[in-house]
């Protein structure tokens, strides 16, 4: 039995499989536990967390996304046995070939206007606080900048209070999400609830720097001061000179940019899915071997 979210219909699944003797692996996508923190409810995040910790320990493994999570997994105490079962990128989707500079003037983004993207679900637990923040402080050192907004959500509407003169292109996949980021200038990701960060990832494909919290997801992507900045969460006058030194410096966007792309590369959809696949196999023969 193989379940992806801790949900009731999770723990309804774990149940039955355990009352049949089955093995039971979890995957690990979202730390819900932080959530409560965008809602002024962040007393609430050892509820959260126990509530979880009950949920994982009664699987037999769990697999995360990336190292920085699978440690956190194991300091919460959610599991013992954690493996890694990371994300793969479309590389004919997402590469530095698909940008449009007729796609962004049509957006209103002139060709030598440096761009700083934002992608991903518009609600605030992706950090749409710091992001603009961050922003306002780069507008305070009369840094000259654009920014592009891809994605969709209930926050759409404060955000676009928040970054006048933004470009927001909605929700895009497929070639047209691959455009999209391909059109960015970079990345500035201040989300700490990713467990592994997709986003940096399909960015970083596109040969664009990355700056980001470091955080579980990015931690593991990102090479510091190599293929983009990892900064302190939340850390608005940090984030702001990073961005800072990217917007006003081209070389340093593009060398930055292409050794992330090289660091993209690895990540093969084929030896990513065979770690899974072992994980299973291991687990059957564990709980086959047991009942012998």
């Amino acid at each position: 039995m193989h379940v992806s979210s801790p949900d009731p219909v999770g723990h309804q699944a774990v149940s039955w499989a355990r009352k049949r003797g089955l093995p039971i692996l979890a995957s690990v996508h979202t730390r819900f536990e932080t959530y409560l923190r965008y809602y002024n409810m962040a007393w609430g995040e050892p509820v959260i967390e126990a509530i979880l910790r009950r949920f994982y320990r009664r699987c037999d493994a769990l697999v995360a996304p990336s190292e920085s999570m699978a440690q956190l997994l194991r300091e919460q105490r959610m599991n013992y046995d954690v493996s890694i079962w990371s994300r793969g990128v479309d590389r004919e989707i997402f590469h530095p070939g698909r940008r449009d500079l007729d796609w962004r003037r049509a957006h209103g983004i002139a060709d030598d206007e440096v761009t700083i993207g934002f992608l991903g679900r518009l609600v605030m637990e992706k950090g749409l606080d710091v992001f603009s923040d961050t922003l306002d402080e780069l507008r305070r050192r009369k840094v000259k900048y654009k920014v592009l907004v891809i994605g969709e959500g209930p926050a759409r509407e404060w955000f676009e209070a928040r970054l006048p003169g933004a470009a927001f292109v909605g929700f895009q996949q497929g070639a047209d999400l691959g455009r999209a980021v391909a059109s960015m200038d970079l990345l500035f990701n201040p989300s700490v609830t990713e467990t592994f960060g997709n986003v940096t990832l399909e960015a970083m494909a596109c040969g664009l720097p990355v700056v980001a919290a470091a955080a579980t997801g990015s931690q593991s992507l990102v090479d510091d001061r190599v293929s983009g900045r990892l900064l302190p969460p939340g850390a608005i006058h940090q984030f702001a000179e990073a961005l800072k030194a990217y917007i006003e410096d081209p070389v340093l966007r593009l060398s930055h940019g292409k050794a992330g792309e090289d660091r993209a590369a690895e990540f093969s959809w084929d030896k990513i899915n065979q770690a899974v696949a072992d994980t299973y196999i291991r687990l059957i023969r564990q709980k086959t071997g047991a009942r012998a």
